[in-house]
């Protein structure tokens, strides 16, 4: 039997902060796609690519991969499913016809506020009772959280991509500068 304690006497990582960063979040995600299916008939990786494509219409199947953090092979059944819902528009390249372009059709640009709409929907479910006080030390306290492993691991984020620089391992953390923390109400 696992117990819940381990060595040092911390209770089992039920409740460790990075495990109810990491359910919280995907809770959210669980919303949120439920939200876009019952309102809009999409998942929410459909609308990842269509929200990517209001910003910047006509970029690459790779660069669409590339922002998302996905894989080129399992991002091509997501455009397919989205072609044959009319959603999107697959167009060859004019340089090179090996690559094709996305562009959002006008039933896609048709759902763009419906979308928007789930978005208001899901924000106001989840800050529910929540005081706007509440909301801003919560921020604060995950983007300190975000600021301590990026300092410590030397990660950044590249379109929405974490990437991890080559360091020394020589623990340097604690010469680091980092930000003091606001305090807490």
């Amino acid at each position: 039997m696992i117990s819940m304690y381990n060595k040092h006497g911390d209770t089992y990582y039920e409740n460790h902060i990075g495990r109810k960063i990491i359910l919280t979040s995907k809770t959210i995600q669980h919303a949120f796609d439920l939200e876009l299916r019952d309102k809009v008939g999409i998942t929410m990786a459909q609308w990842r690519v269509i929200n990517t494509l209001t910003t910047q219409d006509g970029i690459t199947q790779r660069e669409i991969a590339d922002k998302l953090g996905l894989d080129s092979s399992s991002l091509i059944p997501l455009i397919d499913r989205l072609e044959i819902k009319a959603l999107v528009e697959r167009k060859p390249n004019p340089s090179d016809r090996r690559i094709n372009r996305l562009y959002l059709t006008k039933k896609a640009e048709a759902l763009l506020d419906p979308m928007h709409s789930c978005i208001l929907s899901i924000r106001k479910i989840l800050t529910k009772g929540i005081h706007e006080d509440q909301l801003k030390i919560t921020e604060q306290v995950l983007e300190r959280i975000n600021e301590n492993l990026v300092g410590h691991y030397g990660l950044y984020t590249k379109d929405n991509k974490i990437v991890v620089e080559p360091r020394q391992i020589d623990n340097s953390y604690s010469k680091r500068e980092v930000r003091p923390f606001k305090e807490l109400k």
